[in-house]
């Protein structure tokens, strides 16, 4: 066995920390990449479970931004307006007119109900003066919306916690997957 010192002077210690230092940012910025795109992934597939997305538009919204050996940080965002709301919870106010609030408890009970839906609905006013939105099937009229000014909307986004959760499991593996291929 052979021992060799190696003596480096000040340039060249610098150059070779400067690579080090280089390579370790690279690892990282492409881990943060890679941990933004499953959690992207994540975040898609939990749209569908707490929303009936008609268009594809909302689930094409949710970008990633990539971390670069300059910038090491990556983000997960969406640039839909109402997200936020969504994201946080609280209440909604119409900005002119009303709010048409659901009259389902859950998805379940709209996906289920979708079919049976005739094309018509109309517009009803009860005895307490409250709108309402719709629809008769027969002898039956069924409840669709009811047109309100104020409503509160429930936290269920999560977009944030996804992230989070996504982040703890995968960046160690991730890490030392991509440390190891240098």
């Amino acid at each position: 066995m052979a021992i060799i010192n190696l003596t480096l002077q000040d340039a060249d210690a610098d150059k070779l920390m400067l690579l080090a230092e280089n390579n370790v940012r690279f690892v990282a910025a492409k881990t943060l990449t890679q941990t933004a795109q499953v959690a992207q992934t994540e975040i898609k597939k939990h749209l569908h479970e707490i929303f009936v997305l008609r268009k594809p538009n909302f689930e094409k919204s949710i970008k990633i931004r990539p971390a670069m050996k300059q910038n090491l940080e990556s983000k997960v965002y969406t640039m839909a307006g109402f997200a936020a709301l969504h994201q946080t919870g609280g209440k909604q106010t119409a900005l002119s007119g009303r709010l048409a609030v659901p009259k389902y408890n859950s998805l379940s009970e709209i996906k289920a109900g979708r079919k049976s839906n005739p094309a018509g609905s109309f517009l009803l006013r009860t005895k307490n003066g409250a709108h309402i939105i719709a629809t008769r099937n027969g002898t039956e009229m069924r409840v669709l919306y009811y047109l309100k000014s104020l409503a509160y909307m429930p936290k269920r986004l999560n977009m944030i916690e996804i992230t989070e959760d996504v982040a703890q499991k995968y960046i160690p593996r991730l890490f030392s997957e991509n440390i190891s291929q240098l």
